[in-house]
């Protein structure tokens, strides 16, 4: 599964449930976007920072809506 995720233009992140929520795993193919695996794990940036700011507030607010109803995402 990681191979196929890592040839597609879709990046897996995983993070932590905190501000600008900081990865806990990302895949290989975040470096088409000129970032690399490090970059996340490091904390060098973050999730979060890496959003356009208008679009920021919005993001925060749906995950947050996820998170109180324990489900998935829906942007």
């Amino acid at each position: 599964m990681i191979t196929a995720v890592n040839n597609s233009p879709a990046v897996v992140f995983l993070w932590k449930n905190e501000k600008y929520w900081p990865a806990i795993f990302v895949s290989d193919n975040v470096v088409q976007f000129g970032y690399t695996v490090g970059d996340f794990l490091s904390q060098k940036i973050q999730y979060g920072k890496i959003i356009h700011p208008d679009d920021l507030k919005r993001v925060e607010e749906e995950l947050d809506r996820s998170i109180q109803k324990g489900g998935k995402l829906q942007l």
